[in-house]
């Protein structure tokens, strides 16, 4: 304890061997919001150190403790959890605390065919703690089987709710920037991923029959195969020798995982299902434009690159909102994206501005080999697409509000019912 909490204080505390110590402190003694978290962790540090049985764990998060068992069998088990649990709460409430043994759960994991017997419960302190099929934990729910099946089904309505409420406030024309978009993307993958390493497969590794879970687990998202590979070459070396692998083996090693993944997608990219003109452009610069640095797609760069958007091919075509693909801002027959590009004179300034910067050479693979080999580049394509696609989109408009054009033409009155209507909370 301190003697006082200004400078050239003492602070008397025991040591292992129960001895009382003392020790000079100049710069003064935790107070306030850090003395707070700092002595809960030494206090209840003491409940974790006890000498619990063999086979008996205790995993501590903030508050919550989770004690572990294994047996041969459901009966080796219990026994071994009840002892474990009375152990682990008498020594909680030394502490001086009290444990809600009426908010404790129980929960069995389990192969396919050696789930608990009917009715199955543990006893602790004279409590009955019945064994439930899931258990919620730091806000995963788990279940015997490590299976997640009701934690995806509880949490499917939460994501489908927040990307609902996200999508209302960035519409399609104008809206935030796409950084803003970012992170409101971020916001739901976070929610998705939230212990996305206890349900992931790749990185699981087992070690003397205990599990060990890779830290920044990959899952589901580009680069995340290259990223398991490198883990599993680390967790690899370090069964078998004891120690950590060293820098530069790692940087090696990511470096050629992410030389495979490129490869991979080359590879993917020879044999495309649609957009072939955006596939046979990007093909030949994909490491480039993978490992560039600089720029990001924006909603209106995307529909020139893609050749979907207010083009009138694609009005005609696909969205079947026009009459004919012929272009409104010129005699020509078909409007693309690749006309609104270099061809349209309605745009002529614009791409004047453009190509002072990117060259003369507007075809698709030139300007996609521009894109990723400057930030200039990229820059000055991305503004000739958001000045030229948002006066399109204008136009387009335009039209579909004009009472004499063609019902073909005209804005849809009413909302379309999403796809997933049906998962959203009422």
């Amino acid at each position: 304890m301190p003697t006082s909490t200004g400078c050239n204080s003492t602070v008397v505390y025991e040591d292992r061997e129960g001895n009382l110590r003392s020790r000079p402190m100049s710069c003064g003694v935790p107070q306030g919001s850090v003395l707070g978290p700092l002595l809960w962790n030494i206090g209840y540090d003491w409940a974790l150190r006890a000498d619990f049985p063999p086979g008996l764990g205790v995993i501590c998060y903030a508050d919550d403790t989770l004690v572990t068992a294994r047996g041969a069998n459901f009966q080796e088990a219990a026994r071994l959890a009840t002892g474990g649990v009375s152990l682990v709460v008498g020594r909680i409430e030394a502490l001086g605390l009290r444990v809600a043994l009426d908010k404790t759960e129980a929960l069995l994991f389990h192969g396919p065919r050696r789930g608990p017997p009917p009715g199955a419960s543990i006893v602790v302190n004279s409590v009955l703690v019945p064994v439930r099929a899931q258990m919620k934990y730091l806000g995963l729910i788990l279940d015997g089987r490590w299976l997640f099946d009701e934690h995806f089904r509880q949490l499917a309505p939460k994501l489908v709710g927040a990307a609902s409420a996200l999508g209302r406030l960035l519409p399609n024309m104008g809206g935030p920037s796409v950084a803003t978009r970012r992170l409101y993307t971020g916001v739901v993958r976070s929610m998705a991923l939230y212990g996305a390493p206890s349900h992931t497969r790749l990185p699981h590794r087992f070690y003397g029959g205990g599990m060990r879970v890779g830290r920044n687990s990959p899952v589901g998202f580009g680069g995340g195969s290259a990223l398991a590979e490198v883990y599993r070459r680390v967790a690899d070396f370090r069964a078998e020798s004891g120690f950590r692998p060293p820098p530069e083996d790692v940087r090696e090693w990511r470096e050629a995982a992410r030389r495979a993944t490129m490869a991979r997608w080359s590879f993917r990219l020879e044999t495309p299902r649609a957009g072939f003109a955006a596939v046979e452009a990007l093909q030949p610069v994909i490491a480039e434009w993978a490992g560039r640095q600089h720029g990001t797609l924006s909603f209106r760069l995307t529909q020139v690159l893609s050749g979907h958007g207010c083009f009138g091919r694609y009005l005609h075509t696909v969205a079947r909102r026009e009459l004919s693909p012929a272009c409104h801002h010129c005699d020509c027959s078909e409007d693309s994206a690749q006309h609104t590009l270099a061809v349209c004179p309605a745009w002529a300034a614009q791409r004047r501005a453009l190509t002072a910067v990117i060259g003369v050479d507007l075809s698709l693979p030139a300007v996609v080999r521009s894109m990723a080999g400057s930030d200039s580049c990229f820059t000055a394509v991305a503004t000739f697409c958001e000045v030229v696609i948002s006066r399109k989109e204008a136009a387009e408009r335009a039209r579909e509000d004009d009472l004499h054009s063609d019902p073909i033409r005209r804005r849809r009155t009413g909302r379309r019912r999403p796809a997933y209507h049906s998962l959203m909370p009422p």
